[in-house]
């Protein structure tokens, strides 16, 4: 029985509308494998990912498994360049997900899958956060951004 070798698992290939050299490069960071890699796999993600699930998906990808450091550091990386969103979930695990670009920054995050979607805008929230804001203001707490995040269970864990 004859066998054919497995072809190396690819690199996730970005949609038309998606460069993550071009967004690595615009926002000031090396253009290295494991940031693309780390990159696609978040754009292609259908949830937020822990380091573990991210190095598997890598790995699943690449045919070779990431270095934790470099993963950690490629991952901290994206945060702070606002490519991508790190949130502690309810159960204190670090899940990273591409930035979700809301225009009022309030999302809604689910508490089984941890998928994280922009809350509809509301004209009463502006309102209601900026009386929060004046309130913390007065015992002396100075806020510089807020956003709301709902949790709960989307429609999917729902069903």
């Amino acid at each position: 029985m004859k066998t054919t070798p497995n072809p190396s698992p690819k690199t996730p290939s970005p949609g038309p509308a998606f460069d993550s050299e071009a967004l690595l490069r615009g926002s000031g960071l090396r253009v290295t494998r494991a940031a693309q890699t780390v990159l696609e796999l978040l754009e292609h993600g259908s949830q937020p990912l822990t380091h573990e699930e991210v190095a598997a998906a890598y790995t699943a990808a690449t045919g070779e498994p990431p270095d934790r450091v470099t993963l950690y550091r490629v991952l901290d990386r994206l945060v702070e360049a606002g490519l991508c969103d790190r949130r502690v979930g309810a159960d204190r695990v670090n899940r990273f997900a591409r930035h979700v670009d809301t225009a009022s920054g309030n999302t809604f995050e689910c508490d089984q899958c941890h998928k994280v979607l922009a809350l509809p805008s509301d004209p009463e929230l502006p309102k209601v956060m900026g009386r929060l804001g004046k309130a913390l203001r007065k015992q002396g707490i100075d806020t510089r951004h807020t956003a709301l995040t709902l949790h709960g269970m989307c429609g999917d864990c729902a069903r």
